[in-house]
């Protein structure tokens, strides 16, 4: 009697662990990445600023703490097949979904060597027609809450997929957290274009958020995202070659 209750026992104490296990893989990020770091690499100081650089053609180059990623819409006038060869060498590319129907697909994505992509995944079950097959491209389709975690030495990179306006369907914009054990930065990278007041309540929405990237008519439009401060957002202006500072927060 007592070695079957035992046998009970056991069985629920293993129940209880199996479905501790999958609870805690439903809360962590959907995709993990690590990159190599080369030897001859000196770190970054761990209170370096950031460097958020606007290129032509629709391009944005981010880099913090020896990571650099490079942010690009699907409809931007860079986002050409001939057009890629010639951007920057990057760890981390983002592809924010088109908005004017410019280009169809990520074709001109296909000769990509093997970088990790972060596509949105707009429309369950429709991504897989959207990635060419031809391409060595990582990709990583995520949908509203989806999270990808980097590693690149001791800077991490965290993504997350945010939900849009209320009743708009599919990713509205990214979250990026960056940083080290000592400083980090929140960057906001919006797949909507905003009117003005729609703006003043982005802070609101994203609490602890430092700078906002979103589509704008010609341009890119910054805006500092000012904690608790009243007035909304204040646009933000690159300097002399279109590169803005960014200045991490210690932790």
């Amino acid at each position: 009697m007592h070695k079957r209750y035992g046998w009970r026992a056991l069985g629920v104490v293993l129940l209880l662990a199996l479905g501790c296990k999958l609870g805690v893989a439903q809360i962590g990020p959907r995709y993990v990445l690590e990159l190599p770091v080369p030897r001859a690499a000196a770190g970054p100081p761990a209170l370096a600023p950031g460097r958020l650089q606007l290129l032509p053609q629709g391009l944005a180059l981010l880099e913090f703490q020896g990571v650099r990623l490079l942010m690009v819409a699907a409809d931007a006038e860079g986002f050409r097949s001939d057009a890629v060869p010639d951007w920057p060498a990057v760890d981390l590319l983002l592809v924010t979904p088109a908005r004017a129907g410019r280009y169809a697909g990520l074709a001109p994505l296909a000769q990509l060597g093997k970088l990790p992509v972060i596509v949105a995944e707009s429309l369950p079950g429709q991504s897989a027609a959207l990635l060419p097959a031809s391409s060595n491209a990582l990709f990583h389709p995520m949908q509203t809450w989806d999270a990808l975690h980097l590693r690149k030495g001791k800077t991490r990179v965290w993504v997350t997929a945010m939900a849009g306006r209320p009743g708009a369907a599919g990713v509205g914009g990214f979250l990026l957290e960056l940083g080290n054990n000592h400083a980090s930065y929140r960057l906001y990278l919006g797949c909507e274009a905003l009117a003005v007041d729609e703006s003043a309540t982005l802070a609101q929405r994203l609490p602890g958020a430092d700078l906002a990237l979103l589509p704008g008519e010609g341009a890119p439009q910054l805006l500092a995202l000012r904690r608790g401060a009243a007035g909304g957002p204040a646009a933000v202006r690159p300097e002399d070659g279109g590169a803005v500072l960014l200045a991490p927060r210690r932790r």
